[in-house]
C-alpha cells in the first residue's frame, strides 16, 4: 500500500467520522427541542396552577360562581375582582397561545387553554367585561377572543349546587 493509498483511506475514514458525529448532533438537537418543548408545557401547566390557587380563593370563587349563575349586580370592587379574573384566565391562555404558534407548546396544552378562552367569552358577565378591557391586550389576541366571542353561544345561567347534586346522582346509580 502506497502513501498516497493509506492518504485516501484516512480521508475516508474521517469523512465517515465527521458523519457519525453529524448524526450523533442531529439526534442530540431533536432530543433537546422535545426536552425544550416539555419545559415550555411544563411551565404552562406550572402558570395555570399558580393562577388556580388566586383564582380559587374564597372571595374570587364566590364572584365567579355569581357570573355563572347569572347574576348582574355587582359592586365596583367587585368588577374589578372579576376584571381581575378574567384577565388572570386570558392571559394564561394568551401566553399558551403564543407558545403554540411558535410550536413551543403542544395540541393538547393548546386546546386546553383555548376551552378556558371558550368558557369565559361563553359567560354573560365576562363578554361585558371584555368590552371594557379588550383595549388593554395585544391586537392579534383582541381578533382571536373577539372572532371566539362570534362564534361561541352565551351560557346558560348555572346553579352549581344543583348541578353537581344531579351529577353526583347520576354516579351514584
Amino acid at each position: 500500500m502506497t502513501l498516497s493509498d493509506l492518504a485516501s483511506l484516512a480521508t475516508v475514514i474521517s469523512s465517515g467520522a465527521v458523519l457519525v458525529s453529524l448524526v450523533y448532533l442531529s439526534l442530540q438537537v431533536r432530543q433537546t427541542e422535545r426536552n425544550q418543548r416539555a419545559l415550555m408545557n411544563q411551565g404552562a401547566v406550572t402558570q395555570i396552577a399558580n393562577s388556580l390557587n388566586w383564582l380559587t380563593e374564597p372571595a374570587i370563587a364566590d364572584l365567579a360562581a355569581r357570573i355563572e349563575a347569572g347574576e348582574t349586580e355587582f359592586t365596583p370592587r367587585e368588577l374589578q375582582q372579576l376584571r381581575g379574573r378574567m384577565r388572570v384566565m386570558l392571559l394564561a391562555a394568551q401566553d399558551s397561545y403564543v407558545q403554540h404558534k411558535a410550536k413551543l407548546v403542544d395540541e393538547l396544552t393548546w386546546q386546553n387553554a383555548a376551552a378556558v378562552v371558550r368558557y369565559v367569552v361563553s359567560q354573560p358577565g365576562y363578554r361585558a367585561l371584555w368590552k371594557t378591557t379588550r383595549e388593554t391586550y395585544a391586537p392579534e389576541w383582541i381578533a382571536y377572543v373577539d372572532k371566539l366571542i362570534e362564534e361561541t353561544p352565551l351560557a346558560a345561567p348555572i346553579d352549581a349546587s344543583a348541578r353537581f347534586k344531579a351529577d353526583l346522582a347520576e354516579v351514584l346509580r
